[in-house]
């Protein structure tokens, strides 16, 4: 009797080894079409926002030199008008000097004329 429960052991043995190499695999919920899909999907919209965040930064740096050039041009053209107003001055006080200058000079040349006629 010993024997025969041994054997009838050994044989529920191999009949739960041979059930136990039989197994199913569980059906994937999605197809590898799927899968990849997903992920083109998700990849496409992270490089979007990249480059959507790109743009803005481009556009916010854009609109910033719009303003820093805006206003340097107006200093620069305020600087231009002033010197133009300086040099108008400086031209013109050297115009009335040169007057001053020639009439100086024709009246010393009509004085040594005049000089050299007395003699």
């Amino acid at each position: 009797m010993f024997n025969r429960a041994l054997l009838s052991t050994r044989t529920q043995l191999s009949r739960a080894a041979a059930t136990r190499n039989l197994h199913a695999t569980p059906v994937p919920l999605k197809s590898a079409t799927e899968k990849v899909s997903e992920v083109a999907d998700k990849l496409n919209k992270s490089f979007g926002k990249g480059l959507a965040s790109a743009i803005e930064t481009g556009e916010e740096a854009t609109g910033k030199t719009k303003e820093v050039l805006g206003a340097k041009k107006d200093e620069a053209a305020d600087a231009a008008g002033t010197a133009k107003a300086k040099a108008q001055d400086t031209a013109q006080t050297a115009q009335t000097k040169a007057s001053e200058t020639a009439s100086e000079a024709s009246q010393k040349k009509n004085e040594f004329a005049a000089e050299q006629r007395s003699k």
